[in-house]
């Protein structure tokens, strides 16, 4: 049984299948629960708006289609709920920074709340109850509604300083079960900006938006899946292959991490080294970069491909990527039998996470371009 991802063919990425072991990873040394430290208060709605206003709850503006996914109906609901004293769910936050929360449960309802209490931008529609004021804007209701919504008492949770990074991912996981989930990349973006101002993310996305990148990869980028393409090439550049584990969100969420720790000036060393393999696999394979086009005809990129393949060619020193080049029309002809092998398509296309088709397709991949230079030198 396998689980295939969010992804879908419309962002130029092919399904993946994941390995039906995915959630039974176990680590080796589990988390201390002593150490998980999450206060519950029970402030009034007055008290979250004045932070919003203020900025001081982070909506995540890089990715905010995801604070903005709810319909107006929705939204207004919501609303709705709160004028007439309805409980709603509770918020998470990551308070880690007291002067900036990180959203981990709750992004929609405080968009909807933000959208009509300050930024003045949603009128009241579809209401069940108060049918009287469809079509209101905030500053049309009267103020003992007005006053429902200051006072309108909530439940927040929030994660403290001294809870270990690895178990705020964990945590967050957990959380984030509502129907708009975010997915692995959007959470990690989110939790990586109370580490090192958010170094690692800003890294992400900056590389996703080079040039190179766009032209060899595309620049449709829905919900981050082009930022998680790249932590999956840095995963494996920072860890070696016995480090890794069949859980590949695991993986990077401690890939994620490390990273952060990372200096500037490693982090421009891997940079620049990344655009060099994909300006590599763009002069060798043009548009079949990355993807199984070249026998199959389909123009998607393959993430367990791109993964192996950016590693190993990112590895190559000046003259080996010189010897590739020279010869690329052979290095063609020899990589399209590689694709069409069974054993090495299966490691590409079925149970794609798996320890074993992990380590057997970056070992394939990074034999063959080792022994085709090799040739070329005899």
């Amino acid at each position: 049984m396998v689980n295939k991802t969010d992804s879908t063919e419309a962002d130029g990425f092919e399904d993946e299948d994941f390995d039906s072991n995915e959630e039974n990873f176990a680590r080796d040394e589990p988390f201390d629960p002593k150490k998980v430290d999450v206060s519950i208060t029970t402030p009034n709605l007055s008290a979250l708006i004045t932070r919003l206003k203020h900025e001081e709850i982070d909506l995540m503006p890089d990715f905010q289609r995801s604070g903005d996914l709810w319909s107006k109906q929705a939204q207004s609901r919501l609303i709705e709920s709160i004028l007439i004293r309805l409980p709603i769910p509770a918020f998470y936050f990551d308070a880690i920074d007291d002067d900036r929360w990180q959203v981990v449960d709750g992004l929609q309802r405080l968009s909807a709340i933000n959208n009509f209490v300050l930024k003045k931008t949603l009128k009241l529609t579809n209401l069940e109850f108060l049918t009287e004021y469809e079509g209101c804007s905030y500053d049309e209701l009267p103020r003992p509604l007005t006053r429902r919504i200051d006072e309108f008492q909530t439940s927040v949770y929030l994660i403290k300083p001294g809870t270990p990074l690895e178990m705020k991912y964990s945590l967050f996981n957990r959380i984030n079960t509502g129907g708009l989930k975010l997915t692995p990349q959007e959470i990690r973006h989110a939790m990586s900006q109370s580490a090192n101002s958010g170094a690692v993310s800003k890294f992400l996305s900056r590389i996703v938006e080079n040039e190179i990148f766009i032209k060899v990869v595309g620049r449709k980028n829905n919900r981050m899946v082009q930022q998680e393409l790249v932590l999956r090439h840095m995963a494996f550049v920072i860890f070696t292959l016995e480090e890794y584990r069949s859980s590949l969100p695991k993986f990077l969420d401690t890939a994620m991490i490390t990273l952060s720790e990372f200096s500037e000036s490693q982090l421009i060393e891997l940079e620049s080294r990344f655009l060099i393999s994909m300006e590599l696999a763009d002069e060798i394979f043009g548009e079949d970069a990355f993807r199984k086009s070249l026998v199959d005809g389909k123009k998607l990129v393959n993430k367990p491909l791109f993964e192996a393949l950016s590693v190993s060619l990112a590895k190559l020193e000046y003259d080996e990527q010189e010897q590739l080049l020279l010869n690329k029309d052979q290095f063609l002809d020899e990589f399209r039998d590689l694709l069409l092998d069974d054993e090495f398509n299966e490691t590409i296309s079925r149970s794609t996470s798996s320890s074993t088709h992990v380590y057997e397709r970056f070992t394939r991949i990074e034999q063959f371009i080792r022994e085709f230079i090799t040739e070329l030198l005899i």
